[in-house]
Parts: structure tokens; C-alpha cells; sequence
């Protein structure tokens, strides 16, 4: 990186005698060559979105590397220019001798504000950004943190009360945005295969249960009972989820509860008279197909059972209206969001899925969540862009981009 001498001796004053030059411990790994942004994650939830951030980085700037430190590590595909170190240990002398061995040229701090002597010394040291979704980031703050909010250069909310908390702060510059959200591209499928099956099911009410755990699934049968009987030619497409038997077996279950029932991974082919469908739980290619082919779909994992919830990214993406019970917000990010922007349909019980698929299959209603839901996710793609660009900026105006 590039510092000027004056900045580099104005820094080092600040080390304890002897620290300037040392490892914390010994314990890390070198820094990498090249422009380094840090991201310190205050709480788990706000790091999901980073190892997206470390990819747009690296696609405006290729030499960029993104250091995150959090309690734990982000899940991270292999290949992201992403290096993980856990939190710097309490205390002004720790922090300065974290930031002297990895010397950020850009920060951001994800969250709460807190840890008085490590947001100070970063936001001391380089152009830090805070950003957060949390609308009590600002409250109950002692002095010494209020102290150190004073240096942060911008920060990022997402509502109006935490934009005026964050000026009261003194952070002058400040600016709001939808939260910082993980993107993904949309789950694939084969074409030829979509277009096809849309034809056959065009008449057809359809709606689609993704990965329901073995508790959810009785639940889920349940609301199909219903759905068929507000509308007779209605067709589940069920991709099993955790603690479900293998298809033969639950074919023969759902034969036997009165479903005629039908198999992709064994071979069949919907017929007029199928009611379930279920779908194959070994093809990569399942998800993207049916949220594309099904206007409304239910997140197991929401619901019942240990396996986790179903993310409701790919879903609000491809236009399938959602459906999610009490323990998605605690188990997948965006979900609450989502239905506070009348982007989902929340359920309280597993009785109430039922009710909400007949509201769903109205197209009108379905269409009006899904529209809605794509709008969140529009805007979380322009935070995404934004603050990619905002970092892009800070790295040219400290002259290593």
C-alpha cells in the first residue's frame, strides 16, 4: 500500500513503544500484496453479504483482498479474494497492533457501534465506514464510543430513526440505504424442460413445497388437502427436505393417504390426475425449475424441525410468491424484510398454510407478493453496487486502487 510518511509517523506514534512492526502474537498471516479493505462484523447476521461484497470488489479492482474479522467465519465459495481473522482481543493496545500488521487502506464497521478502542484507532487510521440494519446501533452508547463515532467517516442505515441517531452521533456524513444483503445468481434450469412442462401445466393451480422437514411435511399435505378442494385440478410439486423418506417409500405414503402421487426421480411423467409431483431431490437443477414453473412457494425449515430454512433468495428472484412460518426470520436472512414489504406471507402455525395457499393461488394476490418481493431485492442489489463503488472511491482517493 501507499501511505505518506507524514500519515506512517502520525500512526506510529500512536503504538505502544516497540509495536510497531509486530504480528498480534505472531498468530496471523501475512498481509497480502496490493489495496486491502477491512470489515469488522459486530454481530454474525451481518456478515453474509461479504463474501458477495469481496467478489464485486475484486471485479471493479482485481488486486483487492477483503479482511473480514467476526466471530466466526462467513460461508465463503472457494476462489473469493476473502481472508477471515477472528476479532482483535479487547483493548487500545491490541487494536493498534492489529491495524499496524495489517494496515487497511479502507475499513467498514458492520453493526453495532461498539468496542470503543478498536473502532477509534481504525477509524483513526483509515477512511471507515460504518453500516447497519440494526435501528438500536446508536442507543445506550457510552463516552468512549461516542467519542470514536465522531472519526467514522460515513455510515449507511437503513431507517429514518438510526439516520438521525447517527447524525446526533456526529458522524457528518450519512446516507440511507436498503441493508447490505448476500446476492446470489438465480438457480439454473434446462430451458427446453421448463417451456415444456409450462405447457402442460398451464391450466393447472401449482404450488411448490421446498425441502419441508418430516414434522412439516404432515402439515404440508394437509394444506394440499385443502388446495384441492378449492380447486380440484391443484398440484403439489413436493421436493422433500430433512428426515423424509426415499421416494419409493414416500410415494407408497402419499398412494395410501389418497394423493395420486407421481415421481420425477423414478421416471414419471405428470399425468392430468397427478396431485403430487414429487420432484427430484438429487438434481441441481430442481429448485430453479420450479420456483420458475410455480407461482407460489412454502421455505421448509420455517416451520417445524432442526434442518435449516430454506434462503428465500432464489424464490423472490424468479418470481415465486413465498410462504414461510415463525422460525424463518431466526434461521435465514431477509426473510422479515420481505414481510414487512408485503413481499411474503408469514404463518403463525402449521394449520395456517393451508389458508395461505388458497390466498396465493389467487394469481392477482400472488403476483402482488411477488412483485413486491422483487423490489426488495432490487434494492439490495443497488446497495450492493453502491457500496462497492463507495469503496472503489475511498481506495483511489488513498491512491492504491
Amino acid at each position: 500500500m501507499t501511505r505518506s510518511p507524514l500519515r506512517n509517523a502520525l500512526f506510529r506514534r500512536l503504538l505502544p513503544q516497540g509495536s510497531a512492526e509486530r504480528e498480534d502474537s505472531g498468530e496471523a498471516p501475512p498481509r497480502p500484496p496490493g489495496p486491502l479493505v477491512w470489515a469488522h462484523v459486530t454481530a454474525p447476521g451481518e456478515a453474509t453479504a461479504l463474501p458477495t461484497l469481496a467478489r464485486e470488489l475484486a471485479s471493479e479492482n482485481p488486486g483487492v483482498t477483503l479482511l473480514v474479522t467476526s466471530t466466526t467465519p462467513p460461508d465463503t465459495p472457494p476462489g473469493t479474494p476473502l481472508l477471515w481473522q477472528p476479532h482483535p482481543a479487547p483493548g487500545r493496545t491490541s487494536a493498534r497492533r492489529f491495524l499496524s500488521h495489517w494496515e487497511p487502506d479502507v475499513a467498514l464497521w458492520l453493526g453495532r457501534a461498539e468496542a470503543a478502542p478498536l473502532l477509534s484507532a481504525g477509524a483513526s487510521h483509515c477512511p471507515l465506514t460504518l453500516v447497519t440494519s440494526a435501528p438500536e446501533a446508536f442507543s445506550g452508547l457510552d463516552r468512549p464510543t461516542r467519542t470514536a463515532l465522531r472519526a467514522v467517516r460515513e455510515a449507511w442505515v437503513s431507517d429514518a430513526t438510526s439516520l438521525r441517531a447517527a447524525r446526533i452521533a456526529g458522524i457528518v456524513h450519512t446516507r440511507l440505504a436498503a441493508p447490505l444483503t448476500a446476492l446470489a445468481d438465480p438457480p439454473r434450469c434446462i430451458e427446453s424442460e421448463r417451456a415444456e412442462l409450462a405447457e402442460r401445466f398451464a391450466a393447472r393451480p401449482l404450488w411448490f413445497a421446498v425441502h419441508p422437514t418430516a414434522e412439516e411435511l404432515p402439515a404440508v399435505l394437509a394444506a394440499h388437502h385443502a388446495a384441492l378442494a378449492g380447486a380440484h385440478r391443484a398440484l403439489l410439486i413436493l421436493l422433500p427436505g430433512a428426515g423424509c423418506p426415499d421416494d419409493a417409500r414416500l410415494t407408497a405414503d402419499l398412494t395410501d393417504a389418497g394423493f395420486a402421487t407421481a415421481s420425477r426421480y423414478e421416471g414419471d411423467d405428470p399425468e392430468d390426475h397427478t396431485e403430487i409431483y414429487l420432484a427430484d431431490r438429487y438434481s441441481p437443477e430442481e429448485n430453479g425449475l420450479w420456483y420458475r414453473l410455480a407461482p407460489v412457494c412454502f421455505l421448509g425449515g420455517t416451520l417445524a424441525g432442526p434442518a435449516p430454512a430454506e434462503p428465500p433468495s432464489a424464490a423472490a428472484a424468479l418470481g415465486s410468491a413465498i410462504i414461510f412460518g415463525p422460525l424463518g426470520p431466526t434461521r435465514t436472512t431477509g426473510l422479515k424484510r420481505l414481510a414487512t414489504a408485503n413481499g411474503a406471507r408469514t404463518i403463525a402455525a402449521p394449520a395456517a398454510i393451508a389458508d395461505a395457499v388458497l390466498e396465493l393461488l389467487s394469481p392477482d394476490r400472488a403476483a402482488e407478493l411477488a412483485q413486491a418481493a422483487w423490489t426488495v431485492i432490487s434494492e439490495d442489489a443497488v446497495t450492493m453496487a453502491a457500496l462497492t463503488n463507495h469503496l472503489v472511491a475511498q481506495l483511489q482517493s488513498e491512491g492504491v486502487a
